[in-house]
């Protein structure tokens, strides 16, 4: 610079003319502005002498995206293709990079460039998710989502990324169910399955051949030798003929497992759907529990045939077609029926009543019992209050509460009426009043009675043309001498 000053100087001097010398200098003046403009620019030092450039170096950067890679990437106006994209020149500062990838939130995010010859900013992404809840009848069914098992059901708000899916619930014993479905931002999608069990087949023989058969007190249509498709469960299978006693098995049934039933059937002449009571003394009575139960005594009586199963809709419905229940209830127990309706219905069938300790005997056999099935109580084996459900079920149900002679349901479940009226056993001295003819006697407590009213000895009383909703019965025969 000092050097091209003093070629400007020196050649303003050897100029004759003023005129020469004004033209030569100013051209001389705007030659050194112009490098003094491009010193400027440059970061140059005007007089240059051993100063070192400050200039800083571009570098290579490189963008990737988690837990995903492919998103767009949008930095200082220019768009880039998906990640993990390469971008060159960069120069050190900050910058605001756009993330942008189908399935996840728009993402915005500041990266700091420094002089370094190579980075690389790895960029977190926030899925679009949902939830998914799947439920199903009954509970404890594996479930595969995009056929990966995630659980059994109930699947309780899981989270998924938006988009399409299918999932499966498969149990073992049921027909599989499969739904697809797209999940959508911020929304809980909830399914729920009643699975169909799967089919389980029973076959039944029995010698003498061509007896009838029942399940779980239903007569069938086929005859021994039968075989049967049924749902699986617990079934009680009774077979009968002519001239022969009638015989049961309990028999569960799974699902694809074929179980045979073989039974021998003795000789006797026991009506089918009847049970024998035999001749001969039982204890009646309690001497520690109610006052009318009272005195607990010795009674004899001669051999009897009593129901084993409660009077179903269905069979009174054959007598009195005008008795109304719910679809799918023929075989649960005949309620709303008053004592002289249960009466006529067990003489149309050349059948009565049980007397009061016919109806004990068969609940409680010869040992004096408390229950049907021993001493003690147990909400699982009979339909009471204390198991919860409420109403009445099909009848033989609870098949650990048969009686010492195979009778079902003589606790809970729906009240018996029997022939006597009430009124204080002989010798009571607790019980004074003189009820007369005013009250039939039910026995064996209901759905709504609580442990203690279906105590073997425990006594209930109505009118004779009361018809409550629990209140059914069941018939009885003398036996033939």
């Amino acid at each position: 610079m000092v050097f091209f000053l003093l070629h400007i100087s020196l050649q303003a001097s050897l100029c004759r003319k003023q005129g020469m010398f004004v033209m030569k200098t100013g051209h001389a003046l705007s030659v050194l502005c112009c490098w003094m403009l491009f010193l400027a620019a440059t970061g140059g030092g005007l007089w240059g002498c051993g100063r070192k450039s400050e200039e800083q170096a571009a570098v290579t950067i490189i963008i990737d995206s988690a837990p995903e890679q492919g998103a767009s990437v949008l930095m200082s106006g220019y768009e880039y293709e998906a990640t993990p994209v390469t971008i060159p020149n960069v120069m050190p500062g900050v910058y605001e990079v756009i993330l942008r990838l189908e399935r996840y939130r728009r993402t915005i995010e500041k990266i700091t460039v420094t002089d370094e010859s190579s980075q690389t900013f790895v960029i977190d992404m926030a899925p679009v998710t949902g939830t998914l809840t799947i439920l199903s009848t009954p509970p404890g069914a594996p479930v595969y989502l995009n056929d990966e098992h995630i659980g059994e059901t109930p699947v309780l708000r899981r989270t998924l990324q938006v988009g399409e899916y299918t999932y499966n619930v498969r149990h073992p014993d049921y027909y599989p169910e499969e739904k697809t479905f797209v999940m959508e931002d911020n929304f809980n999608m909830e399914f729920s399955h009643t699975l169909r069990p799967m089919e389980a087949e029973l076959s039944v023989f029995s010698r003498p051949s061509s007896a009838s058969v029942w399940l779980n007190n239903i007569l069938q249509v086929e005859k021994t030798p039968a075989k049967f498709v049924l749902r699986p469960g617990q079934y009680l299978v009774s077979v009968h003929i002519s001239g022969h006693l009638q015989v049961d098995e309990l028999v569960e049934l799974k699902a694809n497992k074929p179980e045979t039933v073989q039974l021998t059937l003795p000789r006797g002449n026991v009506p089918q759907g009847m049970a024998l009571v035999p001749a001969g003394e039982f204890i009646m009575g309690t001497n520690d529990r109610a006052p009318d139960e009272r005195p607990a005594r010795k009674v004899n009586l001669k051999a009897f045939y009593i129901d084993r199963f409660e009077v179903t809709n269905q069979a009174f419905k054959e007598v009195y077609s005008s008795h109304k229940y719910t679809m799918g209830q023929d075989n649960y127990p005949a309620v709303g029926v008053s004592w002289t309706q249960a009466l006529n219905y067990c003489e149309s069938l050349g059948k009565r009543l049980p007397t009061e300790a016919e109806w004990e005997k068969a609940a409680r056999g010869a040992d004096g019992r408390v229950y049907p099935w021993g001493e003690s109580f147990s909400p699982a084996v009979a339909n009471t209050k204390e198991a919860g459900i409420g109403r009445a079920t099909r009848v033989g149900n609870y098949f650990a509460s048969a009686s010492p002679y195979g009778c079902m349901d003589m606790a809970g479940n729906a009240y018996e009426w029997t022939a006597d009226w009430y009124e204080a056993y002989p010798g009571n001295t607790d019980v004074t009043k003189d009820y007369g003819q005013i009250f039939r006697v039910l026995r064996g407590g209901s759905y709504l009675s609580e442990k203690f009213d279906v105590r073997c000895a425990a006594r209930h009383f109505d009118r004779i043309d009361a018809k409550r909703a629990d209140y059914g019965f069941r018939c009885a025969m003398t036996a033939r001498e």
